[in-house]
């Protein structure tokens, strides 16, 4: 094996195991943000959430890469409001349905990314790709069973559109960290996404009133391990990947969602929870495995 293929593995191994780890961090947020909505309405959980994550990054800049810069690329606007609107939707399922039941639906996530990729990216997705996305949605609708909560059409509809928000960023953001640093991406994406929530917060009555310091915390923190942690892996693991690749690591998040709800929101681990579970976990060895094989035959 040559030095060069013997690197590239390496560095496919890596982004793989830097989504495994934002994956963990990304999961507990909307059990944190549900509490947060206790006080808080959406647009301004949004705001916070984007503020609170954009001075996380500036200070990680700061301190660490000292390579702040301007991205003068038209794309970071979409790119902030991509993500202001999909978090506004979240906020909205959140507050409409359990942690548990957006994040299953949000599932339908993954068939977004790889059209967006192929469309916009020409990633090509060769036959184990589409046999792990099947075991995606498949692993997802055995998870899902039985705990859809279809008493709020206007929450469901949130939870499907918000997770078309969050592959179109992510689709962007793959451009992008192309000729910029992953955290200066990270830093315009909240800046831009919160002007862009503040922008609507002013047009909604009622927006900034009843803000109590508890929600704000549980916000924080929320904000901390999703909107800054989770991202900032995220968006260094896709110079090692594809996105799409990426996002099918990431179908593991309803298994990671339902561990960290159970302590709060009580769950009953069904057959069809442990026969979703094996099919997720099946997917994402797949796509590792691929990835190894074909970086020994590079």
């Amino acid at each position: 094996m040559s030095n060069g293929s013997t690197n590239t593995k390496k560095a496919q191994r890596l982004g793989v195991e830097l989504n495994l780890i934002s994956l963990l961090f990304s999961s507990i947020s909307p059990v944190l943000n549900k509490f947060s909505l206790v006080s808080l309405n959406p647009i301004i959980g949004g705001v916070f959430t984007s503020v609170f994550a954009a001075i996380f990054n500036f200070i990680l800049i700061y301190i660490m890469y000292r390579d702040f810069s301007v991205i003068k690329d038209k794309w970071v606007i979409a790119l902030g409001v991509t993500n202001g609107i999909g978090v506004l939707l979240q906020y909205v399922a959140l507050s409409l349905l359990s942690p548990v039941t957006v994040t299953l639906i949000a599932r339908i996530y993954l068939v977004y990314v790889f059209v967006l990729s192929y469309l916009f990216l020409k990633e090509k997705l060769t036959a184990m790709d589409y046999l792990a996305v099947a075991m995606c949605i498949t692993g997802s609708i055995f998870v899902s069973s039985g705990r859809m909560e279809l008493d709020n059409v206007w929450g469901i509809v949130c939870a499907f559109v918000y997770p078309f928000m969050y592959a179109a960023n992510n689709i962007i953001a793959k451009y992008l960290v192309e000729d910029n640093n992953p955290g200066n991406v990270l830093f315009y994406n909240h800046v831009v996404s919160a002007i862009f929530l503040l922008v609507t917060g002013l047009f909604v009555n009622g927006t900034f009133s009843g803000i109590q310091a508890k929600a704000v915390t549980f916000n924080f923190f929320g904000a901390f391990f999703n909107g800054f942690l989770s991202l900032l892996l995220f968006y260094t693991s896709l110079k090692f990947i594809s996105a799409g690749k990426a996002n099918i690591v990431r179908a593991l998040g309803p298994i990671v969602v339902i561990i960290y709800s159970y302590f709060f929101f009580p769950i009953a681990i069904t057959a069809n929870i442990i026969i979703g579970a094996i099919l997720l976990i099946a997917s994402t060895a797949i796509v590792t495995f691929t990835k190894n094989r074909s970086s020994d035959a590079a």
